[in-house]
């Protein structure tokens, strides 16, 4: 009638001793070791229902002679059976990396929850119809278990967890994602729990399946979650090993992160001044406060790690609310600075704390770990800062990572287009804005033109981009509010590598019909420097490009070698005098030749537009001068679409 639960008995004694263990050794911090954790609570409660299911449990009556206290925890043993293969599942992933694959894959997130889904169904069906399991009244106090006619199906799913959780700690060993001794850990597991619960099968009155988990837990204890390798045992967190395994599988795996380093500087003072044991107390305190700082970070995947020598790190993964974990990491340094205190006096504690997004800022691991070695020199003391602005090169980061960024930005449709009117002298008012296009990365912020644009001429990209420009400005011009604020026609830059297409007039004719846009509402801007590139096959586009009825614009005259033959072999409708040639006003000197300059141009019967003018006294000048347009911040910034239709719209009605 009741069965031999004195395994069960000892798979609690084991558990618990296990889990007072990880607790004690501070083996609980982190989302790998809480995942591991996890684990030994599900079996040790796993085996808790296994007694209150089977056991004559007399000291609990009237309470254990009810049929239904038993089957509600027969029903918790068969859930929690179950769920325990997918907790396991689940610890792998954590361990790995690899978790969020499955979670982010359709496929593999139904294979993993639908069965557990369909347990839980089963289970809340036998109340009432006993398909899996029931109890019958036995004497007038006792009760005995009977198995239902669909309680395969259970098993069944028990089998399938199996082999799902074996296929998948067998992809993370092929993938190195686990070596060789953890694989073989792990994959121990399998054929114990498997000989455990088939012995049981047979003899039911042998409850001997959570004694084989339990058994199997401590090897993976032992093997798996190994102290000595994963924590740091003078800080509780976890260790420089750790470390580099679990930003190998971040970059193996594709996956995002934000790692935040955290160095204690002057640390051979402070280890000689406190003595060694004042100096671990230390850095227990500050891992201490780490931790307490980021407890509440319940939905980011965040792990601390100390990698000696007075540098912490956090690596924070997967979807992450990047503004917070800085603004906590801003507000680590008041706190830590004051933490300290010797014989009533507090010592003052500099750091330097840095923060970088993977794979974004730097591509490899190599990298990673050269910057925690040496990132300090760099960084100011007690003052966060992030990797992208104190990197050695400008835009350092930006350019090392260009041909991602722009293929995600082609991909997820980061681009947007900027405008900036351009104001008429003759009819004093707004008639024109160039078109310009910007690209905002989530983590890197506004990446600028001149690093993007060279880099998607280069790959080819650049013909994606421009189309994507152009059909965006006929977007604008089609919807009919542009009319109603005085703008003409707008400015569109197109690159050399556009110009060289054979086809591109076709296409640009094309995309003109389909808006249903006027010809001369567009005008195509080429710089002066691409136009001597393969200047015969640009003529020849731009010339099949004007005979649409697009007009043509030369860009940045002046900012190089300004060949005047081959301005007047192009056909030109109008010439902007670059930004330099303004700046370079000083002196009546250069007056003199801006102004010979200027009347060179309007004799090849172009018009003038003047980029970069940022006063008024420039401004008249230039007006004075005939010069038809000018361009800059002294009458208007560039700006996204809906600010520029607005301040066009209130200065048509000023």
């Amino acid at each position: 009638m009741y069965r031999v639960y004195y395994l069960d008995v000892a798979a609690i004694v084991l558990l618990f001793a296990l889990l007072t263990s990880l607790i004690f050794r501070r083996m609980n911090r982190g989302r790998d070791n809480q995942a591991f954790v996890k684990y030994v609570v599900i079996l040790l409660v796993l085996s808790v229902a296994d007694i209150l299911r089977s056991a004559p449990l007399g000291w609990l009556r009237p309470l254990s002679s009810s049929i239904l206290f038993r089957e509600i925890a027969c029903s918790f043993y068969n859930l929690l059976n179950v769920a325990s293969y997918a907790i396991y599942i689940h610890m792998i992933g954590r361990m790995t990396g690899t978790f969020r694959r499955i979670v982010r894959t359709p496929f593999y997130a139904i294979c993993y929850t639908l069965p557990l889904l369909v347990e839980f169904v089963l289970i809340a069906i036998n109340f009432s119809q006993h398909i899996l399991f029931y109890y019958t009244r036995v004497g007038g106090t006792d009760v005995q278990y009977h198995r239902g006619e669909y309680l395969w199906i259970v098993i069944a799913i028990g089998y399938y967890y199996a082999f799902f959780a074996f296929v998948h700690v067998t992809h993370c060993f092929i993938h190195k994602n686990l070596d060789k001794v953890k694989y073989a850990a792990m994959v121990v597991v399998f054929p114990i729990n498997i000989i455990a619960f088939n012995i049981q099968m047979v003899q039911p009155d042998l409850l001997v399946q959570v004694f084989g988990l339990a058994i199997t837990a401590l090897i993976l204890s032992f093997y798996v979650i190994s102290p000595e390798e994963n924590v740091d045992v003078e800080t509780g967190a976890r260790s420089y090993t750790a470390f580099r395994r679990s930003v190998r599988n971040i970059y193996e795996a594709k996956d995002d992160a934000f790692v935040v380093f955290g160095k204690l500087e002057n640390i051979a003072s402070i280890r000689a001044t406190l003595g060694y044991e004042m100096y671990i107390t230390l850095l227990k305190q500050i891992s201490d406060n780490f931790y307490d700082m980021v407890k509440n970070y319940k939905n980011e995947d965040i792990s601390l790690y100390y990698l000696k020598n007075g540098l912490f790190a956090y690596v924070v993964r997967g979807k992450y609310h990047l503004e917070e974990i800085e603004k906590t990491a801003c507000e680590m340094i008041p706190r830590l600075r004051d933490l300290f205190v010797v014989d009533g006096i507090r010592l003052k504690l500099d750091f330097a704390i840095c923060g970088v997004v993977i794979p974004n800022e730097i591509s490899n691991e190599n990298q990673l770990v050269k910057l925690s070695e040496t990132y300090d020199s760099a960084v100011p003391r007690n003052k966060y800062v992030r990797y992208s602005e104190m990197a050695p090169e400008k835009d350092f980061v930006v350019k090392n990572n260009l041909d991602r960024i722009i293929t995600d930005a082609i991909k997820n449709n980061k681009f947007e287009m900027y405008y900036q009117p351009i104001y008429s002298t003759k009819d004093e008012k707004f008639v024109s804005a160039e078109a310009l296009i910007r690209l905002k990365d989530e983590q890197l912020g506004f990446i600028s033109p001149a690093l993007f644009i060279p880099a998607a001429e280069k790959s080819g990209s650049i013909l994606q981009i421009g189309e994507f420009v152009i059909k965006d400005v006929c977007r604008l011009i089609s919807e009919g509010d542009l009319a109603n604020t005085g703008i003409k026609f707008v400015e569109v830059n197109l690159s050399v590598v556009q110009c060289m297409q054979s086809n591109m007039a076709d296409k640009i004719k094309e995309i003109l019909e389909e808006y249903k846009i006027d010809p001369n509402r567009i005008n195509f801007e080429i710089t002066e420097t691409a136009s001597d590139y393969l200047a015969d096959a640009v003529l020849r586009t731009m010339r099949d490009i004007t005979t649409n009825g697009n007009g043509f614009s030369l860009d940045d005259y002046g900012s190089g070698y300004s060949n005047l033959s081959r301005v007047m072999s192009f056909p030109y409708r109008i010439i902007k005098l670059d930004k330099s040639l303004v700046d370079g006003l000083v002196d009546k000197r250069s007056y003199d030749i801006m102004s010979q300059t200027i009347s060179l141009l309007k004799s090849l019967g172009a018009e003038i537009v003047v980029e970069g003018v940022e006063d008024e006294e420039k401004a008249k000048w230039f007006s004075d001068m005939g010069c038809e347009y000018i361009q800059g911040f002294y009458y208007a910034k560039p700006m996204p679409e809906h600010e520029f239709m607005a301040f066009c719209k209130s200065s048509a009605v000023g």
